[in-house]
């Protein structure tokens, strides 16, 4: 069965100075700037050549009843995979994560469940995995591999297999991928990121496609709930214990639903791209303009 890569990556929903419900974590508490905030763990099925994306129910970074101390993305991350795991059994998963979940308990973690992954892995985090690489290369056991695409970019790897994640788990082993893009303009981009996918040098660039795909939950997911319409971040209403969390969860379904429809629905596919010439925002204006003239409509024909 074709694997389906999952982006996970948290944003912000809510920061106040004052206003609290008993869901907020608290930032630097019993100090005089004393803070609460909501973030949430967002999942979207993700492609390399696509810019719609697929989200699942995301996961809320949130006070959870009986502790003390403030939520994190780690523990949401568990709570998500689980969740996932639980809700779509079928699905064959490639986990895409950013630098924070390069440990072996995040690994291990997404391998019990029989799922794939690529997770950032930068230099600077992981001195002990690039000694190992540079060890290995002195033995000659690393390989690369170079090409220029059709838009004239040039693509440089290295990489190789059974790896030490770090020197405290030296018993973790993983795949890295070293990768150099080079655009025609000469700009380049670095990035590096470590996988239990076997890598080989037909499966280099597919894998590093891969890993680039978590921006998508940056650009086409976050960015569009923020700036485009769907004012993640607005507070409609705290609440004093589940408002908030519902009203994020209702935008990520609302972002699903046009999703679907952009992905699917000829007539959604041509209404945003020639009647609201590809802005999300003026096409909410466009459908409630229609909407209050068939309701203006509606109540004179009735009278």
């Amino acid at each position: 069965m074709q694997h389906r890569v999952l982006a996970i990556d948290g944003t912000g929903l809510y920061y106040s100075g004052k206003c609290r419900c008993q869901e907020c974590c608290i930032k630097n508490e019993g100090k005089a700037n004393e803070a609460y905030y909501h973030q949430m763990l967002a999942a979207c099925i993700v492609h390399p050549d696509r810019e719609t994306v697929l989200p699942l129910a995301p996961e809320p970074i949130v006070h959870q009843d009986g502790t003390t101390k403030n939520d994190c993305e780690k523990n949401a991350l568990k709570r998500l995979l689980s969740d996932i795991k639980r809700d779509h059994p079928q699905l064959k998963l490639v986990i895409v994560l950013d630098g924070l979940y390069a440990d072996g308990p995040t690994v291990r973690l997404i391998r019990s469940y029989g799922w794939h992954y690529i997770i950032v892995a930068k230099d600077g985090n992981h001195t002990s995995m690039i000694e190992a690489m540079d060890a290995l290369d002195q033995k000659g056991d690393v390989k690369r591999f170079e090409m220029t695409d059709g838009n004239g970019a040039k693509h440089w790897c290295r990489y190789a297999n059974g790896v030490p994640l770090n020197k405290t788990e030296p018993v973790e082993i993983v795949n890295v991928l070293d990768y150099v893009e080079t655009d025609k303009k000469g700009k380049r981009h670095t990035r590096g990121w470590i996988t239990d996918i076997p890598l080989t040098e037909e499966t280099v660039l597919p894998t590093a496609e891969g890993g680039r795909c978590r921006w998508h939950i940056e650009n086409e997911t976050f960015n569009t709930l923020k700036n485009q319409g769907y004012e993640l971040e607005h507070n409609y209403g705290h609440g004093e214990q589940h408002l908030a969390t519902n009203l994020a969860y209702l935008t990520f379904l609302a972002f699903l639903v046009d999703q679907i429809q952009q992905l699917c629905c000829p007539v959604f596919q041509k209404a945003l791209k020639l009647r609201a010439r590809g802005t999300r925002t003026y096409l909410w204006k466009l459908i409630l303009r229609y909407a209050s003239k068939y309701e203006i409509t509606n109540k004179n024909s009735s009278r």
